[in-house]
């Protein structure tokens, strides 16, 4: 029996290193790079490792709960291998409520309370005039009223009814105040929500070693709650300075962490969107014919086979607060004096080169991107019969060259703010028109001349005559140049006979009756032009869009 014991003792002995537990260690780590996307982020964060002989499982901790599963990526520095990576929520981790917060909400319970007892006494108040008005009858239908009783009740009456209005005016005050604050805290309680994390992930590295090593492993995944979007801030000293067009980002995340002084890249790709090129099905056609099946198409695919939808849009939020950087330096105000432009292949990429902090409250923040000064070209523009100001556009060449995305832009001009614009870079246009905004210093009028208009019939056919003039005035103390567009109508029917009269030597465009002029205008200087136009038609006809 002794000898027994002692060889199953030394079997378990013997047999411990092929059944040892894999060594597990928690690792925290730091987010150290951030690649912004227009829909999405890709976080790297660090840890420095020690790691034993064999295979040990490096768990990563308190992590962002919304990473994506499948692109997930670990690298290492040091002398080991990398054998797996496996992510998995926790959910005992989730963020205690924080002692401020608690008294919000208990705060919110007594307020709730407080609006809930002013409410139930204002329904007591409500009966009373119910019953008030149910009993304000005196006498008998056989009794006749006395006057001093009718005298009496009357004052009652309207003593009781002004105490109880007074009372539901009171009330009504009281619940105001108490609905302003809970929603002034229902606010700050939504913010805090927006913040906090109800679970977090752990990434689980398997990596093997020869012998005990120190290192550092680099995590690398994607988190849809991010996103940027471009704006621009565009400057007009006036109408004969290059531009100065400043590129700016509006970036936000709600990760679930601050992002505290981090590496910031922003980048024109989409990673939510497919990478597949679409396929085009066949396009059937055929008679149309009753049936009684259940049968269907869609978008011009026979029974419903569309081709599947190959993009994703994820949620972007707005907001606009500034972001100021960690680190300062005495020679720029900006980030877009350290910023490094990368274009690749299918996007375009902007390195910030200082630190960058953005916090995870889905806001958006500003960063400057580029700082630029384009050449321009002013001309003015004005289409009177839609609207009689007359804009400046700036006119860029080699716009492309800039890597410029369409985006909205504040406009400036000789250092006032004009308004907002829209800058649409989605053109193959050579040259890119900005609208600097309205000049009220060019008066534009269009007058229809009644005394040269005519209306007659000659037979079975009416005819009219129409004449607008166009004035252009300069009232500012530089030379301009300006288009002006006006159009005569198109005929659809070839019983509608529209010939143009008179057009002051205009641009005339006869598939869409469009008429153009340019010229330039000195200070004070005047110009006037005249479009006329006639229609016959059928006199038993009623004309549209006339």
């Amino acid at each position: 029996m002794k000898k027994l014991f002692i060889a199953g003792a030394l079997t378990w002995f013997i047999a411990q290193p092929f059944f040892a537990k894999e060594n597990v260690k928690e690792v925290k780590s730091d987010v150290k790079e951030v690649t912004i996307f227009l829909s999405g982020a890709q976080v790297t964060s660090a840890a420095a490792v020690t790691v034993a002989a064999g295979t040990t499982n490096l768990v990563f901790t308190d992590l962002s709960p919304y990473m994506w599963d499948y692109n997930i990526q670990a690298r290492g520095e040091g002398d080991f291998t990398i054998l797996s990576v496996v992510r998995k929520l926790n959910y005992l981790t989730a963020e205690d409520t924080p002692k401020e917060i608690k008294l919000l909400q208990d705060s919110l319970e007594n307020l709730n309370d407080k609006y809930d007892y002013w409410e139930s006494l204002k329904k007591i108040y409500e009966q009373q005039e119910q019953l008030l008005n149910a009993n304000k009858s005196i006498g008998g239908q056989n009794t006749g009223v006395n006057i001093a009783e009718l005298e009496k009740a009357t004052n009652l009456y309207i003593t009781k009814m002004t105490e109880i209005q007074n009372k539901k005016l009171e009330i009504k005050s009281k619940q105001k105040k108490i609905s302003e604050q809970i929603a002034k805290i229902n606010k700050q309680l939504t913010d805090w929500n927006n913040t906090k994390k109800s679970s977090t992930s752990e990434v689980t590295v398997s990596v093997s070693a020869k012998a005990p090593v120190s290192g550092k492993i680099f995590l690398t995944y994607i988190v849809p709650q991010a996103g940027w979007t471009p704006y621009y801030d565009i400057r007009a000293i006036d109408n004969s300075s290059p531009i100065k067009l400043e590129y700016r980002a509006n970036v936000w995340q709600n990760s679930g962490y601050d992002w505290n002084d981090v590496k910031l890249t922003l980048s024109t790709a989409n990673p939510s969107q497919s990478g597949t090129k679409p396929n085009l099905a066949t396009w059937w056609i055929n008679y149309y014919t009753p049936s009684y099946t259940n049968t269907s198409t869609y978008g011009g695919y026979k029974d419903g086979n569309a081709p599947p939808s190959t993009s994703m849009d994820l949620e972007q939020v707005n907001s606009e607060e500034d972001v100021k950087p960690k680190q300062k330096t005495n020679t720029s105000t900006t980030t877009a004096n350290f910023t490094v432009m990368n274009d690749n292949s299918t996007n375009v990429s902007f390195e910030i080169t200082i630190p960058y902090t953005v916090p995870s409250d889905a806001k958006k923040y500003v960063v400057s991107v580029q700082e630029m000064s384009l050449p321009a070209q002013y001309k003015y523009y004005c289409a009177p019969k839609l609207d009689k100001d007359a804009f400046l556009l700036a006119k860029i060449t080699g716009w492309d060259k800039y890597n410029l995305i369409s985006g909205e832009a504040n406009i400036f001009y000789e250092g006032t703010y004009v308004g907002k614009s829209y800058l649409n870079t989605k053109t193959t246009n050579d040259t890119l028109d900005i609208s600097l905004g309205r000049d009220k210093n060019i008066v534009v009028t269009r007058t229809k001349l009644v005394e040269q208009c005519d209306k007659k019939t000659i037979g079975l056919t009416k005819k009219e005559t129409i004449v607008y003039e166009v004035s252009v005035r300069n009232k500012k103390k530089t030379e301009i140049e300006i288009d002006i567009d006006d159009q005569v109508p198109v005929s659809q029917n070839k019983d509608i006979e529209v010939e143009l009269l008179e057009s002051s030597s205009a641009k005339y465009d006869a598939v869409t009756g469009k008429l153009s002029w340019n010229f330039k205008l000195k200070p004070g200087e005047t110009q006037k032009v005249k479009l006329g136009f006639s229609i016959k038609y059928p006199k038993d006809k009623v004309l549209t869009g006339l």
